[in-house]
């Protein structure tokens, strides 16, 4: 969202779609099966931090409070 734009304006999507399309080549299928979240990170140039991008810190904070839990069936 860029600054100053309001929360409960319409997504525009025909923009979306058009870029989508044309600059990464996605087809229409994957554009509309896509979340916004998605949308979000395919739009934002690699290397730029926004407010959903988590530190190292914190993702390991994570890891320790909820690690993977091996599987305890052998086969």
């Amino acid at each position: 969202m860029k600054p100053g734009q309001s929360k409960n304006q319409a997504v525009p999507w025909h923009d979306l779609l058009h870029k989508a399309c044309r600059e990464l080549g996605w087809s229409p299928r994957t554009f509309w099966q896509s979340t916004l979240v998605e949308l979000e990170m395919a739009f934002t140039p690699p290397g730029t931090r926004n407010a959903r991008t988590i530190t190292r810190g914190v993702l390991e904070g994570l890891l320790a409070q909820f690690p993977d839990k091996e599987d305890q069936q052998t086969p």
